[in-house]
Order: C-alpha cells, then sequence, then structure tokens
C-alpha cells in the first residue's frame, strides 16, 4: 500500500484509527448526573480523543447538549470566559455578569435539556496573566461550579494533568472539592492491538513479537503509539528492529515532546515532588515503603502540597509507572517504572575506550531493564502464569537504547560466521561491537560465548553476552559459569561488584578459531515477576 493511504497521524488530535477508552462510561454516568469530574492524564495520553468520544457518547444518550472548550480564550479573563460560553450557548453576552444568570436564561427555555461543558487544557486556566495576578480561570471554575450546584441538568468536565493540583493547593477551588476525578492510563496489549487493526485489514498483521516491541518502545503512549505505526506502515513485514529504528529517530526528530511529557508533571516552579518521586522508583522499583515517598513528598518544597497517591496516580496518568494494587492504601506499595523512551537514558558520557563504553552503556541499559521488568512478562498459556517476552524483544530494546544513546546499531548485520543480534559502531569508527543476547535455558544459550568467538574479526573491539531469566534458581552465576564458559575452557574473571542473585557480570577472555584473542562482557540478569500488563 503507498504511504499516502497510511492511517496514522501522531501530530493531530483526530486520528483515523481510534481506540474506545473504558474511562469514557464512568465519566459519562457522572457528567449525566449532574456532577462535576476531572480528568488527569499526560502528554500524548489521548486527553483530546477521550474528549471526543466523551462528547460522542453524551450525544447519544438522550436530550444533551455538549459545548466543548479545547482551549481558554487567548486573553483569559474571568469575564472573557464566561461571555465565550454565553457565545457558544447563542446567549446575549451584554450585561451578564455570572455563569448563575448565564444558566438561568439558558434552563429557562430549555427546561428538560442537560448541558454538559466540556474543557481541554484545564491547566492553562491555572496560569496568572501576570506575577501576583488573580488566576482567572479559579475565578471562572468556581462561578461555574456555584452554577453546577444550583442547576442539576448541568454538568462539567475539565482535562488537565498538574494543573488539577494547582487549582486544589494553591489557588484552592469549589469545583475541584466536589469534582469526581478520574485518571488515564498506558495503552495495555489489546488497546494496543486494537490500534493496530488496519494493519490486519490490509492482510499484514503485525506479529506479536513486533507489537510487543512496540508497546515497550512506546510505553504504552498512545501518541507514541500512533507514531510507531506511522512509521512502520510503509515497511514491508515489519521487525522487532524496524519500531527500535523508528523510535530512535524520534528522539533525533521530536525530542522535545518527551521533555514536554516530563514537565507535565514536574513543573520546578510548583513542585518537584513528582520528578523526585518518579526517579526514586527508577532507582528502587518494587516494594517500596509508603514512608520513603512521604519523606520526599514532605521535603521536596514547592507549592503544591500532594499526598503519595496524588503523585504515584499522577505519575501513572503520565504513562512512567505502573502501579501493582492501591495507590492509596497500600503498605509496602509495589510499584514500577515504565518501559519505553522516557526511561531510558539519552546520554553516554565518555569512557576510555570503545569497549568500556559499550560495556558500561550495556550495563546502564540493562539496569533500566531490570527495573522496567514487569512490562517484559506477558500472559502464558495457563490463567495466571507468566513468560518472558522473546528474545527478539529484548534485542530491539536494547537497539533502541544503545541507538538512543549515540551507537550506529545495524540491523541482522552479517559478521564473519553469521548474523548477530546486534553490531555495533560508533561515530563513523571502523570498531566494531557484538552483542548477543538469550534467555536462559533456551536453544542456543549455552553457546553464547563461542557463538561471539564465531563472529568475531581483527576490526572487532569489543564483545558481549547479555544472559536473561526469570527462573529462581540457587546461586545463579556460579551455574552459568560451571555449565557456559568452564566446560569450554574460558577463561573468567570476576568485574564491577561481586554477583548477586539478580545480577552478575563476568569478564571472559579465550581464542577465536583462527586464534585471535578476544574478551567477552558476560552480564547476567535475573528479572522480578512484577505484574505484567
Amino acid at each position: 500500500m503507498h504511504p499516502s493511504s497510511n492511517p496514522y497521524d501522531w501530530q493531530h488530535h483526530e486520528p483515523a484509527v481510534e481506540v474506545p477508552r473504558t474511562l469514557v462510561q464512568s465519566v459519562v454516568a457522572e457528567l449525566l448526573q449532574g456532577a462535576g469530574a476531572v480528568v488527569i492524564g499526560g502528554r500524548g495520553m489521548g486527553k483530546s480523543v477521550l474528549l471526543r468520544q466523551v462528547r460522542g457518547a453524551l450525544e447519544s444518550s438522550g436530550p444533551v447538549r455538549v459545548v466543548s472548550s479545547p482551549s481558554p480564550p487567548q486573553s483569559l479573563s474571568a469575564q472573557d470566559c464566561l461571555e465565550t460560553l454565553a457565545e457558544q450557548l447563542d446567549e446575549p453576552v451584554a450585561g451578564l455578569r455570572t455563569s448563575h444568570e448565564l444558566c438561568e436564561r439558558y434552563f429557562r427555555r430549555r427546561k428538560s435539556e442537560r448541558l454538559v461543558l466540556l474543557y481541554d487544557e484545564f491547566d492553562r486556566y491555572a496560569r496568572a496573566p501576570a506575577p501576583n495576578a488573580p488566576v482567572p480561570g479559579r475565578l471562572f471554575f468556581n462561578d461555574l461550579e456555584t452554577a453546577r450546584r444550583s442547576f442539576p441538568q448541568l454538568g462539567i468536565l475539565a482535562v488537565g494533568t498538574l494543573g488539577a493540583f494547582v487549582f486544589r493547593d494553591v489557588l484552592g477551588s469549589s469545583f475541584l472539592s466536589r469534582a469526581a476525578r478520574f485518571w488515564m492510563r498506558p495503552f495495555t496489549d489489546d488497546e494496543a492491538r486494537r490500534l493496530a487493526l488496519p494493519f490486519a485489514e490490509r492482510g499484514q498483521a503485525l506479529a506479536d513479537d513486533v507489537l510487543a516491541t512496540l508497546v515497550l518502545a512506546g510505553g504504552g503512549n498512545p501518541a507514541l503509539l500512533t507514531y510507531g505505526l506511522q512509521e512502520l506502515w510503509p515497511v514491508a513485514s515489519p521487525s522487532e528492529r524496524d519500531v527500535a529504528h523508528a523510535y530512535t529517530r524520534f528522539q533525533t526528530r521530536y525530542g522535545e515532546f518527551l521533555s514536554d511529557v516530563v514537565e507535565a508533571f514536574s513543573d520546578p516552579a510548583l513542585s518537584r515532588i513528582p520528578q523526585r518521586v518518579w526517579e526514586l522508583i527508577r532507582a528502587r522499583p518494587g516494594e517500596i515503603e509508603r514512608a520513603t515517598i512521604e519523606e520526599v513528598c514532605r521535603t521536596s518544597g514547592g507549592a503544591l502540597r500532594l499526598t503519595v497517591a496524588d503523585v504515584l496516580q499522577l505519575l501513572e496518568a503520565a504513562g512512567v509507572v505502573r502501579i501493582d494494587g492501591s495507590a492509596i492504601s497500600d503498605d509496602p506499595l509495589v510499584v514500577y517504572p515504565v518501559a519505553g523512551l522516557l526511561g531510558l537514558p539519552a546520554i553516554s558520557p565518555p569512557a576510555p575506550g570503545f569497549a568500556e563504553r559499550l560495556w558500561r552503556d550495556l550495563a546502564t541499559l540493562l539496569a533500566q531493564l531490570f527495573a522496567a521488568s514487569a512490562d517484559f512478562f506477558r500472559p502464558g498459556a495457563k490463567a495466571g502464569q507468566k513468560r518472558l517476552v522473546p528474545e527478539s524483544v529484548f534485542t530491539a530494546f536494547l537497539a533502541l537504547g544503545l541507538g538512543l544513546l549515540g551507537w550506529q546499531v545495524e540491523r541482522e548485520a552479517q559478521q564473519a560466521a553469521g548474523r548477530t543480534d546486534l553490531k555495533l559502531r560508533r561515530n563513523g569508527s571502523a570498531e566494531v561491537g557484538i552483542v548477543e543476547v538469550k534467555i536462559w535455558g533456551r536453544p542456543g544459550s549455552e553457546d553464547a560465548h563461542r557463538q561471539v568467538a564465531g563472529y568475531w574479526t581483527p576490526d572487532v573491539a569489543a564483545g558481549a553476552v547479555v544472559m536473561l531469566t526469570d527462573a529462581d534458581i540457587s546461586d545463579w552465576p556460579e551455574a552459568y559459569r560451571r555449565k557456559c564458559l568452564e566446560p569450554r575452557g574460558v577463561a573468567v574473571e570476576e568485574v564491577a561488584s561481586p554477583p548477586s542473585a539478580t545480577r552478575a557480570r563476568f569478564r571472559a577472555s579465550s581464542l577465536t578459531p583462527e586464534g585471535l584473542s578476544f574478551r567477552v562482557e558476560h552480564f547476567l540478569v535475573r528479572l522480578p515477576r512484577g505484574a505484567a500488563r
């Protein structure tokens, strides 16, 4: 199919392919009861699409008039907000002072009609026009709340991110104090599969491993998933490595988008709390005492007074963490960073040589992979069972990470005796790095070192084996040494820190069949079984 017929366009609010959000019905139910509601979602999480779906559901539910405001008036004064609403309702503006007056006029002639107001970009209403000036959005929404409490046929929905907490903690808001709060979430595998249906409809359904790589690379962010599908559409039989290549390009072309995702929940002028909690979770994934996060919330300063639940739900709505259980009541909490572009490093610090840089960058990426391990499991054949994603998905994820760190990653590269998992160069250098990715116990895993030896040529400056497992093996590092290295006459030297139950690192040296001496870094990572998607 010609690229011009591509159904995906991540740059616009009205995509040709939409995935119904389960959140819609809950929000609509609140609004039809004459309630206020707030939906919190991060950049690219599909807030505008959700609003359109809410509007469609409302309009099909009976005599309901829906008025949408995609953004505040340019001047953003309370009076201009009120007059804009009057114009949308076809009511006279002259002499109008309050929303209550406006609703009285409106419902006097439409007693049996319901009215729902939808406001996008709620955060922008929380901005003052000048330092120390009143915030018009606060005056307007509090005025709207007064009207809502007098007219049960009026519902109000606002959609935003950090602005909701600015209204609550900094400005004070009678609207928010009664509004039902909803949180957006990253797309699940099933939602991503629905988004990818046009591939199946043209007879070229994406392979499961390609789709899994897409969800991992984009972190389930709907905008990033749409971008990935847009890039794959013109590719004949796309592979996991095509996904990695597409998202590496994204960092170069649209890196500002990723910065905006983070800034949406970490504005330093208001509070560093969400940013610091996210950094804590990336460093200490899994179980974490509630008191540890509470301490961060108390000591970060800033204008916002965020609770543990506020912060975790805000980070989840931004698509950067996954909560296993309740953010409100669980202690300890179980929280993991979401795998994907946002969690991967983008800077490779200088190193004394090609090999050391590659090994160090791999160690950094594997630490991030370990932190986000919950995302690398999928449902198994039996109920409640989990299994690791295939080796090709791990390889693509590492290819993405290395590409972001400045490595030139050759896909399906021929090297001596076969095709390497990863063949790497840097800054146009003639030096080559090769990496093999294996899952312990699967075919070929015991011969990973010998496989690297088969690829070795005089231009290879660094080699690495990444061995992954989710199995509970007593003293796995020692078992690996005995089974995979020592029987093959490989000399082993422990490097970095002593092996642990979850991670270990060996440097092994030997000779290639042609007599070339070489050294390979072996990275062993045991992935904990977190909450799978």
